[in-house]
């Protein structure tokens, strides 16, 4: 699919943004290849949205199938703290997959509590097994080399 998305796409991703507690800044230069800002407190991301036909299948390597998305994704000028995402929807689905773009790998999210998101193929048996797990504590504290979570 060439060209700029659906209005009704836009309109889409413009209420899942605000139910996740952003805001978003649609693109208006033609000339940088992606979609808009999401924004909300220390968080920026460009997002680049795609609408498919078909679904993604659960072992579906993405930078095969959207090669051209997540190589401008990759190029845009912006600074490295700002967060790359490709966000897709496909027809038969009625919620977007979120991906991270990094710069040497792209990443499913699964689920971000913080945002409220989960991803329709979480797969919650799988994580519950998972040999290690991290707890991201949001509290800091003003340690020794800087600011460090807080210690219960």
């Amino acid at each position: 699919m060439k060209g700029r998305p659906a209005s009704g796409l836009r309109d889409e991703v413009k209420l899942w943004a605000e139910r996740m507690g952003y805001h978003w800044a649609e693109n208006t230069d033609p000339a940088v290849p992606f979609d808009g800002f999401l924004y909300r407190n220390a968080i920026i991301a460009a997002v680049t949205l795609k609408k498919l036909r078909h679904g993604l299948e659960d072992h579906c390597i993405v930078e095969n199938k959207l090669p051209d998305a997540i190589e401008d994704l990759r190029d845009l000028p912006i600074p490295p703290y700002v967060l790359r995402e490709l966000w897709v929807r496909t027809q038969n689905e009625r919620a977007f997959r979120r991906f991270y773009i990094l710069p040497d790998r792209v990443v499913e999210i699964e689920e971000n509590t913080a945002e409220n998101y989960r991803n329709t193929h979480y797969r919650e048996s799988f994580w519950k097994k998972a040999p290690f797990r991290i707890e991201i504590s949001r509290c800091l504290e003003e340690g020794p080399g800087g600011l460090i979570p807080k210690t219960p």
